[in-house]
């Protein structure tokens, strides 16, 4: 077998084998350092998937603002189809201004909705669109 000598000067002198000599036989046995087994880990998934200073990736929600214009009404609510459409879960808070709003936690997504003002369904006047519902109306749509 091939070998080199090194010739550090400081140095003892040291037989190194030649990296090209090295027969087909030392490199099919199994190195001391090296596994003699793989092993399979399966990936975390992403949502368990926690780096220190890193933002999740998935989508929270954020405040969305509903307010509607009924300076005389005595009760108002928001229903949609963010909260099955029950009328009194989430009534709005009367202001000074005569506007009663509401902040809603929503995701990112489209969501149909309509103020109950004193009994009666009512459009909210400020939304950007409608869409048609079961009942021969519209319902308001918020895209959040």
């Amino acid at each position: 077998m091939n070998s080199t000598t090194t010739n550090n000067p400081n140095a003892a002198s040291v037989r190194v084998k030649d990296p090209l000599a090295v027969g087909i036989e030392e490199l099919q046995r199994p190195s001391r350092f090296a596994p003699q087994r793989a092993s399979v880990v399966s990936p975390v998934p992403p949502t368990k998937m926690k780096r220190k200073g890193s933002k999740k990736t998935t989508h929270t929600s954020s405040l969305t603002e509903f307010a509607f214009e009924a300076p005389v009404a005595g009760r108002v609510s928001l229903a949609g189809d963010f909260n099955n459409w029950v009328t009194d879960a989430l009534p709005l808070q009367k202001g000074p201004d005569g506007f009663w709003r509401v902040s809603v936690p929503l995701k990112p997504g489209r969501y149909e909705y309509r103020f109950h003002v004193d009994g009666v369904w009512q459009d909210d006047p400020f939304a950007q669109q409608k869409a048609a519902n079961s009942m021969g109306s519209e319902n308001c749509v918020r895209i959040v």
